[in-house]
């Protein structure tokens, strides 16, 4: 079996060393300015140093870049995008085109990484994206066991990434839902921007939908921590090679235990012991299955 890449969104500068011996290979980080849904946003000077340590350390280090840019914010990105390539990381997530046209330019669209949240569905848009030269790219979340392992079937698992836990996005908008629909009722929140403790409950169920604002835009989460202990084995065995870890809603200490539970299951231990163990040490995350059997809807690989 061909090695895999554990990635872990990065939120305090004080774990990298506690993640490296958990096993995780690449540090993925927020930039402000650059990035949204991170589980922490760093400043110029403070993801340097971070990516700094990380190559001093052996740590695979990738960047999120992971807004959508407007016509007049392109210098800016391109800028960005030019000292991004000073830092030479070995990955860059994105899901704006016009990210791709500029890196093309330069000349290393190959370290890219496409995440459009739901979109990469069916081995015919990602092998699409896959030919046009981005070194990665990263599978829905809305899709199935089943249908990720057909997917990878017929794909190269070696450029497929696949989120395993975490919370998993479920809708997201440039709009600020949560400011306007404060400014309906007449309510106000503070420090709205900064906080991970608010979340939706739908009418029609009783989860408590995480929700996150930011300058640009607002998302809303599932109301279970996506724990993939069950399904690692076959996901291992498909040929995927790159797992993504989100502590937005989390912390790195639960990232790191939750790297090491996962560690476990490959050589052998019972996931539904490792799971039970997770659940007792953070009890209020949740832990859930996310989409594996949950279709949703019917034309997805088949209609590819």
């Amino acid at each position: 079996m061909k090695q895999i890449n554990w990635i872990a969104a990065l939120q305090q500068a004080s774990s990298l060393e506690n993640m490296q011996k958990s096993g995780i290979t690449t540090i993925r980080i927020g930039i402000e300015g650059c990035s949204v849904r991170s589980a922490r946003l760093f400043s110029k000077a403070e993801a340097e140093d971070i990516l700094n340590r990380c190559q001093q350390a052996g740590l695979r280090r990738e960047i999120v870049f992971n807004r959508l840019w407007m016509e007049e914010e392109l210098p800016e990105m391109e800028a960005w995008l030019q000292q991004i390539q000073i830092w030479n990381p070995e990955g860059i997530v994105y899901m704006d085109p016009a990210v791709f046209l500029a890196a093309e330019k330069l000349g290393f669209q190959d370290r890219l990484i496409y995440a459009p949240d739901t979109l990469m569905t069916n081995s015919r848009d990602l092998q699409m994206m896959l030919d046009r030269g981005v070194g990665r790219v990263v599978l829905a979340a809305e899709i199935t066991l089943e249908e990720i392992l057909e997917i990878a079937r017929k794909t190269d698992g070696f450029r497929l990434e696949l989120q395993i836990h975490g919370r998993q996005v479920m809708a997201y908008s440039r709009r600020p839902l949560v400011s306007n629909y404060l400014q309906v009722i007449g309510k106000s929140v503070d420090n709205l921007r900064h906080r991970r403790d608010l979340y939706l409950i739908e009418a029609t169920r009783t989860g408590k939908m995480p929700v996150l604002e930011e300058a640009e835009g607002a998302a809303v989460y599932m109301e279970s921590t996506l724990c993939s202990l069950d399904q690692l084995s076959q996901l291992a065995a498909s040929g995927i090679r790159h797992f993504a870890f989100d502590s937005l809603f989390s912390c790195d200490d639960e990232l790191i235990d939750a790297r090491k539970a996962y560690e476990a299951v490959l050589e052998g231990a019972e996931p539904a012991e490792l799971k039970k163990q997770l659940e007792q040490r953070w009890p209020d995350l949740n832990y859930g299955s996310g989409y594996y059997e949950q279709k949703t809807n019917l034309t997805k690989e088949d209609a590819a």
